[in-house]
């Protein structure tokens, strides 16, 4: 668990993601488990470094640091927790969202600066970001949603029924091979990040270095025309 404190916002980050040796087996996305190891440590650091841009304080819960039995009651710990530094307003994210940018967090701080919450649903019918405020969470209705289904953007939305809920543009959230595949295909061409990910789902990828304190591995950046993705 780490906390980035700020105290001049009423509003925090909470990052709810495992570590990417846990997140690997987990979702194992790339063909090999090398590469499936970095995809999801760049998964990562990508939006870690689009929660810094928005300036706005945040903390991060991976499995180290996320307690209790179920999805539903780890998430519903880790909103408290936030809440009990002091912050009236969360936003929560995981780290499957390529298309998650800056400015869809700062949207959802200023939609719940008017709004009891705000929802930004994915294609597959979850929710790649959850803005609640304090006032109106209660924990036991939000730990028994139907989590990691394709019912959990309708039935936070009936939680939410009474309340005013702002709703943010759809976006991907990625949880298979084919999901990464439509994410990358709405970045740009020139953009280093797609080039990787690219190159990490390539059933052939070889040579270049990378270390963590897990060991040693093996990337290579390739080289892609401007046509469509392979296919998968």
């Amino acid at each position: 668990m780490k906390f980035i404190k700020d105290h001049s916002s009423t509003t925090a980050i909470l990052l709810f993601a495992q570590s990417e040796k846990v997140q690997s087996i987990s979702k194992s996305i790339a063909c090999k488990k090398m590469q499936n190891q970095l995809l999801w440590k760049k998964m990562n650091e990508k939006v870690l470094k689009t929660i810094k841009k928005t300036n706005l304080p945040y903390s991060v819960f991976d499995e180290t640091s996320q307690i209790g039995n179920t999805f539903g009651e780890k998430i519903t710990d880790a909103i408290n927790k936030v809440f009990a530094q002091g912050y009236d307003k969360v936003i929560v994210i995981g780290n499957d969202c390529i298309e998650l940018q800056a400015d869809h967090l700062l949207l959802a701080n200023t939609n719940l600066q008017i709004n009891d919450s705000v929802l930004g649903a994915d294609f597959n019918g979850g929710a790649y970001l959850i803005g609640i405020s304090k006032r109106s969470f209660i924990a036991k209705q939000f730990a028994v949603i139907s989590w990691q289904t394709s019912c959990v953007f309708k039935e936070l939305k009936a939680l939410f029924n009474e309340k005013n809920t702002g709703l943010l543009p759809v976006l991907n959230d990625c949880n298979s091979a084919f999901d990464f595949k439509k994410a990358i295909c709405k970045l740009s061409f020139s953009d280093g990040f797609k080039n990787l990910i690219l190159s990490l789902l390539q059933k052939k990828t070889n040579v270049n270095h990378y270390e963590n304190s897990q060991g040693s591995y093996e990337y290579k950046s390739l080289n892609f025309n401007k046509g469509s993705p392979f296919s998968l």
